[in-house]
């Protein structure tokens, strides 16, 4: 089932959609969508449902079936650069199917799943 995004899930959604070309795009997108599930329990990657009323948004590259990968950033301890083994985490970054907003996925590299989004101050383009 549907809901908003929490404060937290809209405030790393609009970060991501900032690091891309045509943010207001993303960023207009964002204003008329819902979290509409995580992808597993437990996961912190989540669905997205888009309205179908809204401006698409082209990333250039389509890797099939009208999906694509949007903007993301790489995950780490402190944010700090450059990744190394003990700070990188791993990515965060939004999916698109025929550009619309279908998900963010949170793909980590620790040996535990991370049990919340990561805070904004922990991302590096």
């Amino acid at each position: 089932m549907s809901r908003p995004f929490s404060p937290r899930e809209k405030q790393l959604l609009q970060h991501l959609a900032a690091q891309g070309q045509d943010a207001d795009i993303l960023m207009a997108q964002i204003e008329a969508a819902q979290y509409d599930g995580a992808w597993f329990a437990g996961s912190q990657s989540f669905e997205i449902a888009t309205d179908t009323n809204v401006s698409t948004y082209w990333s250039g590259e389509d890797i099939g079936g009208g999906r694509q990968i949007g903007p993301g950033c790489t995950v780490r301890i402190d944010g700090s650069l450059p990744d190394s083994e003990s700070n990188y985490i791993g990515e965060v970054f939004l999916w698109l199917v025929d550009g619309r907003l279908s998900a963010l996925e949170y793909s980590w590299v620790t040996e535990d799943m991370p049990t919340e989004l990561p805070r904004l101050d922990q991302l590096a383009t």
